[in-house]
C-alpha cells in the first residue's frame, strides 16, 4: 500500500490548531479594526443565519458562486425561485443597523461598485449581533433597519419575506410560521 505524501505547505494545517491573537468572543464589542479583519467571517455568518431561518420554515436556499451578484437562489413554496443578495451588519450605530448595497471591495482591482437592477430580486438585511433579518425587495443603494424593529422581526421572522414577495408582485403560498419549527424543543 503506497502513501501519498502530504503537499508541501500543507503539513501546519495537521499541525496544531492555529491561535488567534484576535478574541472575537465579545462580538460584537471589538474594535473596527478587528471588525474589519474578520468581516468575510461575518459576512458567512450572516448568509448561514439566512440559511438558517429560511430551512426552519422549509425554504430551501442554493447557494451561488463568491463571484455573481446574488448569494443564494431562494427556492419558494408554489416554484418561485427567486435571487437573494444577503448583507450583513455586526452593530448597531444611532439606533439602526446600516447597509450599503454596493459589490466588491475598496482594494479589488474593480473596486465597489453599484448593483445592476436585475443582478438580485430580494435582499436580506441582517442585524447579526440581534440574530434578526429584514427581507425587502427594496433596491435602494442605502438601506437600514430600526432597533426597534428588531423585535417584530424576531417574532415572526418570515413577515418580512412575505412583504418582499408581494412588493414583487408574486403571488405564493404563504409562508405559515409553526408553532414548533422542526420539533426541536
Amino acid at each position: 500500500m503506497s502513501k501519498q505524501p502530504l503537499l508541501r505547505g500543507f503539513e501546519e494545517l495537521f499541525s496544531s490548531p492555529p491561535t488567534s491573537t484576535d478574541d472575537i468572543r465579545d462580538f460584537p464589542d471589538l474594535s473596527r479594526n478587528t471588525m474589519t479583519r474578520h468581516a468575510k467571517w461575518f459576512g458567512l455568518s450572516g448568509e448561514y443565519l439566512v440559511d438558517s431561518i429560511l430551512l426552519r420554515f422549509k425554504i430551501y436556499t442554493s447557494h451561488l458562486p463568491e463571484m455573481l451578484p446574488a448569494d443564494r437562489i431562494v427556492h419558494l413554496p408554489g416554484g418561485n425561485n427567486l435571487r437573494l443578495q444577503i448583507k450583513t451588519c455586526c452593530r448597531p450605530r444611532n439606533g439602526y443597523f446600516h447597509f450599503t448595497l454596493t459589490k466588491g471591495y475598496h482594494r479589488s482591482p474593480n473596486g465597489v461598485k453599484r448593483y445592476e437592477d436585475n443582478d438580485f430580486d430580494l435582499v436580506a438585511l441582517v442585524a447579526l449581533s440581534e440574530n434578526a433579518i429584514k427581507f425587502t425587495a427594496d433596491k435602494h443603494q442605502s438601506q437600514k433597519v430600526a432597533l426597534d424593529e428588531i423585535h417584530a422581526l424576531r417574532a415572526d421572522p418570515c413577515a418580512s419575506l412575505e412583504r418582499a414577495i408581494d412588493d414583487l408582485g408574486l403571488t405564493s403560498d404563504r409562508v405559515d410560521v409553526p408553532a414548533q419549527a422542526g420539533g426541536v424543543q
